[in-house]
Protein backbone atom coordinates (compact mmCIF):
# COMPACT_ATOMS: atom_id res chain seq x y z
CA UNK A 1 0.00 0.00 0.00
CA UNK A 2 1.20 4.12 -0.78
CA UNK A 3 0.89 6.07 2.10
CA UNK A 4 3.19 8.77 1.06
CA UNK A 5 4.26 10.41 -2.01
CA UNK A 6 6.92 13.03 -2.81
CA UNK A 7 7.27 14.74 -6.28
CA UNK A 8 6.69 17.01 -8.85
CA UNK A 9 4.04 18.04 -9.72
CA UNK A 10 3.69 17.14 -13.82
CA UNK A 11 -0.31 18.14 -14.40
CA UNK A 12 -3.03 19.26 -12.41
CA UNK A 13 -6.71 18.18 -14.29
CA UNK A 14 -9.81 18.93 -12.18
CA UNK A 15 -9.72 17.79 -8.59
CA UNK A 16 -6.41 14.75 -10.01
CA UNK A 17 -2.73 15.24 -9.96
CA UNK A 18 -0.15 14.08 -11.57
CA UNK A 19 2.74 13.71 -9.65
CA UNK A 20 6.23 12.65 -11.01
CA UNK A 21 8.30 10.31 -8.61
CA UNK A 22 11.78 9.53 -10.49
CA UNK A 23 9.70 9.07 -13.71
CA UNK A 24 6.34 7.13 -12.30
CA UNK A 25 3.84 9.21 -12.66
CA UNK A 26 0.86 8.58 -10.12
CA UNK A 27 -2.61 10.20 -11.02
CA UNK A 28 -3.74 11.28 -7.25
CA UNK A 29 -7.58 12.69 -6.42
CA UNK A 30 -7.39 15.42 -4.26
CA UNK A 31 -9.63 17.70 -2.32
CA UNK A 32 -10.61 21.03 -3.86
CA UNK A 33 -9.03 22.59 -1.00
CA UNK A 34 -5.59 21.04 -1.35
CA UNK A 35 -5.85 21.50 -5.55
CA UNK A 36 -6.34 24.78 -5.10
CA UNK A 37 -3.02 25.10 -2.87
CA UNK A 38 -1.27 22.70 -5.63
CA UNK A 39 0.78 24.69 -8.05
CA UNK A 40 2.56 22.77 -11.68
CA UNK A 41 5.85 21.94 -11.66
CA UNK A 42 6.40 22.26 -7.99
CA UNK A 43 7.75 19.77 -5.44
CA UNK A 44 4.72 18.13 -3.63
CA UNK A 45 3.99 15.55 -0.81
CA UNK A 46 0.79 14.31 -0.18
CA UNK A 47 -0.44 11.77 2.72
CA UNK A 48 -2.04 8.91 0.24
CA UNK A 49 -4.84 6.51 0.76
CA UNK A 50 -5.46 3.88 -1.62
CA UNK A 51 -9.13 2.53 -1.93
CA UNK A 52 -9.48 -0.74 -4.68
CA UNK A 53 -12.56 -1.20 -6.16
CA UNK A 54 -13.34 -3.99 -8.04
CA UNK A 55 -10.77 -3.56 -11.24
CA UNK A 56 -9.79 -0.30 -10.12
CA UNK A 57 -6.98 1.19 -7.35
CA UNK A 58 -7.82 4.66 -6.82
CA UNK A 59 -5.08 7.30 -5.11
CA UNK A 60 -6.65 10.06 -2.47
CA UNK A 61 -3.89 12.59 -1.75
CA UNK A 62 -3.95 14.77 1.07
CA UNK A 63 -1.48 17.75 2.38
CA UNK A 64 -1.83 16.68 5.95
CA UNK A 65 -2.72 13.84 8.25
CA UNK A 66 -5.25 14.89 10.08
CA UNK A 67 -7.52 15.45 6.16
CA UNK A 68 -6.52 11.79 5.61
CA UNK A 69 -7.75 10.77 8.42
CA UNK A 70 -10.82 12.19 8.33
CA UNK A 71 -11.22 11.05 4.72
CA UNK A 72 -11.10 7.49 6.32
CA UNK A 73 -13.32 7.90 8.85
CA UNK A 74 -15.28 9.49 7.23
CA UNK A 75 -16.00 6.09 4.65
CA UNK A 76 -17.04 4.18 7.83
CA UNK A 77 -20.16 6.17 7.99
CA UNK A 78 -23.15 4.04 5.97
CA UNK A 79 -23.40 5.78 2.98
CA UNK A 80 -20.37 7.63 2.79
CA UNK A 81 -17.94 6.44 -0.12
CA UNK A 82 -14.66 7.84 -1.06
CA UNK A 83 -16.39 10.21 -3.71
CA UNK A 84 -18.91 11.56 -0.94
CA UNK A 85 -16.01 11.49 2.04
CA UNK A 86 -13.82 13.21 -0.84
CA UNK A 87 -16.52 16.11 -1.35
CA UNK A 88 -17.00 16.62 2.18
CA UNK A 89 -12.96 17.05 2.82
CA UNK A 90 -12.91 19.83 0.63
CA UNK A 91 -15.60 21.92 1.61
CA UNK A 92 -14.98 21.45 5.19
CA UNK A 93 -11.27 21.91 7.10
CA UNK A 94 -11.22 19.00 9.33
CA UNK A 95 -11.31 21.72 12.27
CA UNK A 96 -14.99 22.63 10.85
CA UNK A 97 -16.00 19.40 10.12
CA UNK A 98 -15.27 18.45 13.69
CA UNK A 99 -17.23 21.08 14.99
CA UNK A 100 -20.31 20.32 12.91
CA UNK A 101 -20.40 17.07 13.47
CA UNK A 102 -19.99 17.23 17.42
CA UNK A 103 -22.36 20.16 17.79
CA UNK A 104 -24.44 18.07 15.80
CA UNK A 105 -24.98 20.84 13.09
CA UNK A 106 -26.86 18.71 10.71
CA UNK A 107 -27.90 21.84 8.19
CA UNK A 108 -24.07 22.76 8.03
CA UNK A 109 -23.17 19.19 6.83
CA UNK A 110 -25.79 19.54 4.39
CA UNK A 111 -24.39 22.34 3.12
CA UNK A 112 -21.88 20.40 1.65
CA UNK A 113 -22.78 19.34 -2.35
CA UNK A 114 -23.92 15.77 -2.36
CA UNK A 115 -24.73 15.52 0.81
CA UNK A 116 -28.58 14.96 2.10
CA UNK A 117 -30.31 15.19 5.51
CA UNK A 118 -30.11 11.49 6.03
CA UNK A 119 -26.86 11.72 5.18
CA UNK A 120 -26.02 14.16 7.75
CA UNK A 121 -27.64 12.71 10.58
CA UNK A 122 -26.10 9.44 9.91
CA UNK A 123 -22.25 10.94 9.89
CA UNK A 124 -23.46 12.81 13.18
CA UNK A 125 -25.01 9.72 14.65
CA UNK A 126 -22.30 7.70 13.94
CA UNK A 127 -18.93 10.12 14.08
CA UNK A 128 -20.29 11.95 17.57
CA UNK A 129 -18.05 9.49 19.66
CA UNK A 130 -14.67 10.62 17.44
CA UNK A 131 -15.72 13.91 17.57
CA UNK A 132 -16.08 15.51 20.85
CA UNK A 133 -18.78 18.19 21.11
CA UNK A 134 -16.69 19.73 24.67
CA UNK A 135 -13.38 19.76 23.15
CA UNK A 136 -14.27 19.92 19.10
CA UNK A 137 -11.05 17.89 18.80
CA UNK A 138 -10.63 14.99 16.81
CA UNK A 139 -10.10 11.94 18.97
CA UNK A 140 -7.60 10.15 17.48
CA UNK A 141 -7.59 7.15 19.74
CA UNK A 142 -11.49 6.22 18.31
CA UNK A 143 -10.60 6.78 15.11
CA UNK A 144 -7.39 4.62 14.98
CA UNK A 145 -9.97 1.74 16.85
CA UNK A 146 -12.23 2.56 14.30
CA UNK A 147 -10.46 2.02 11.15
CA UNK A 148 -8.34 -0.54 13.01
CA UNK A 149 -11.26 -2.75 13.30
CA UNK A 150 -12.52 -1.62 9.94
CA UNK A 151 -9.32 -2.66 8.30
CA UNK A 152 -9.42 -6.11 9.71
CA UNK A 153 -12.84 -7.00 9.26
CA UNK A 154 -12.62 -6.24 5.56
CA UNK A 155 -9.30 -8.39 5.47
CA UNK A 156 -11.18 -11.26 7.62
CA UNK A 157 -13.35 -11.32 3.96
CA UNK A 158 -16.69 -9.12 5.22
CA UNK A 159 -17.54 -7.00 3.12
CA UNK A 160 -17.67 -2.98 3.76
CA UNK A 161 -21.03 -2.79 4.64
CA UNK A 162 -20.79 -5.35 7.07
CA UNK A 163 -17.90 -4.19 8.34
CA UNK A 164 -19.97 -1.23 9.14
CA UNK A 165 -22.53 -2.60 10.45
CA UNK A 166 -20.32 -4.42 13.06
CA UNK A 167 -18.42 -1.40 14.03
CA UNK A 168 -21.76 0.24 14.51
CA UNK A 169 -22.84 -2.48 16.81
CA UNK A 170 -20.13 -2.47 19.10
CA UNK A 171 -19.46 1.56 19.00
CA UNK A 172 -20.14 2.52 22.69
CA UNK A 173 -17.56 -0.19 23.15
CA UNK A 174 -15.04 1.24 21.23
CA UNK A 175 -14.74 4.80 23.94
CA UNK A 176 -15.05 2.10 26.75
CA UNK A 177 -11.08 1.23 26.77
CA UNK A 178 -10.95 -2.04 25.04
CA UNK A 179 -8.24 -2.67 23.26
CA UNK A 180 -8.54 -3.44 19.76
CA UNK A 181 -7.92 -7.06 19.89
CA UNK A 182 -10.85 -7.34 22.06
CA UNK A 183 -12.91 -5.10 20.01
CA UNK A 184 -12.31 -7.48 17.00
CA UNK A 185 -13.33 -10.11 18.57
CA UNK A 186 -15.90 -8.51 20.32
CA UNK A 187 -17.30 -7.35 16.83
CA UNK A 188 -16.72 -11.31 15.58
CA UNK A 189 -19.02 -12.84 17.84
CA UNK A 190 -21.98 -9.93 17.45
CA UNK A 191 -21.53 -11.38 13.56
CA UNK A 192 -23.57 -14.39 14.39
Amino acid sequence: MIAKIKGNVEAVNGNRVIVDVNGLGYEVQCPERSINAIEKNKCISLYIQTVLRDDTINLYGFLSLEEKKAFSTLQTVQGVGAKLAMTIIGFFSVKELGNHIGSGDEKSICSAPGVGAKVAKRIITELKDVYSDQSNNYDNEALTKRNSINSALINLGYSQAEALNLIQKIRSDINDGASIEELIKEALRRSD
